[in-house]
């Protein structure tokens, strides 16, 4: 399932969906009209205002789908469309991307990051995050200003791993959306800042940090090796650290991509409790707002 909207994130988005879609996969595009009510207050339009306001919110959706289906034509995909008119489902526009993923149970929900304008646009951030938290299927984001270099599966995969559940279920899922011969990352972030100024109690918890990092990228790499039949993976892995007190895990696993190129970041959505909890929602949503490159959440119960 894809979102779209006419905005230029959403062009994005199909322009990197058309690398992942097989030939006989089925592909939803879903718009919605949004609801002029929720821009204007009650009683500063006449009838006929708000109803011509409503049908240009319809019409813009619906040209929407017809050009995701455009751009997505070709491509070997079975192609429908959804237009979600939130005048007479009611809700807002998260509820209703949340409640049409949860009624077709997508393998994939895509959707941009930048959804931008005033009255007839997506407000940037105000979508993809919030939806991310509440989706149990994963979920692909791609940056606005994001260009694929070439059309095929990505080719360069950065797998970011705290050895929980969510990391295991975030590679089983990522795995599927390497190319062969790629080029795969893991890396386990240790995060300096847990504990700081505490003398020995910091540099024991990031060495105790350090040494599960040690074991849940070899477990990692070991689960992609599982993967890795006739694809001729290229695996590295490495253990990274937060730099200062102005630095956090997902700086530092949006630093690594950049500096590695990354054509995809995968990431689990629900990582272990405690002092090592930094694949929470809150780290992921972070890194939605912070990403380049596009980004792969998966939940663990998606594995």
């Amino acid at each position: 399932m894809v979102a779209v909207d006419s905005t230029p994130a959403s062009g994005a988005v199909l322009q990197y969906l058309r690398r992942l879609v097989d030939p006989g996969t089925t592909v939803r595009v879903v718009s919605v009209a949004e609801n002029p009510r929720t821009f204007v207050p009650l009683g500063n339009w006449a009838g006929s205002q708000l109803s011509a306001a409503r049908e240009e919110l319809r019409r813009d959706a619906g040209e929407a789908i017809q050009a995701g289906q455009s751009a997505l034509d070709g491509c070997g995909a079975e192609l429908e469309g959804q237009l979600i008119d939130l005048c007479r489902e009611g809700g807002d526009l998260v509820h209703a991307l949340a409640e049409a993923v949860s009624q077709w149970s997508p393998d994939l929900v895509v959707l941009g990051t930048r959804h931008q304008g005033a009255f007839l646009r997506w407000v940037e951030g105000e979508v993809s995050a919030p939806l991310a938290r509440r989706l149990h299927s994963p979920i692909l984001i791609v940056p606005v200003d994001y260009e694929a270099a070439s059309d095929e599966y990505p080719s360069r995969v950065l797998f970011a791993t705290d050895g929980s559940d969510a990391s295991v279920a975030a590679m089983r899922v990522g795995a599927r959306l390497v190319a062969p011969r790629a080029d795969c990352r893991v890396i386990y972030i240790v995060d300096r800042l847990l504990a700081p100024g505490t003398g020995p109690f910091e540099e024991y918890l990031e060495d105790t940090l350090t040494k599960s990092g040690q074991i849940a990228v070899k477990a990692a790499a070991d689960e992609l090796a599982a993967y890795d039949q006739q694809n001729e993976w290229a695996v590295t892995t490495a253990i990274l650290k937060t730099a200062n007190t102005y630095d956090d895990v997902p700086h530092a696993i949006d630093r690594e991509a950049r500096h590695w190129q990354a054509q995809l970041v995968v990431l689990g959505t629900h990582g272990r409790r405690g002092l090592t909890r930094w694949l929470l929602g809150s780290v992921a949503e972070r890194e939605v707002r912070l990403t380049a490159m596009p980004l792969l959440l998966v939940p663990a119960s998606a594995g």
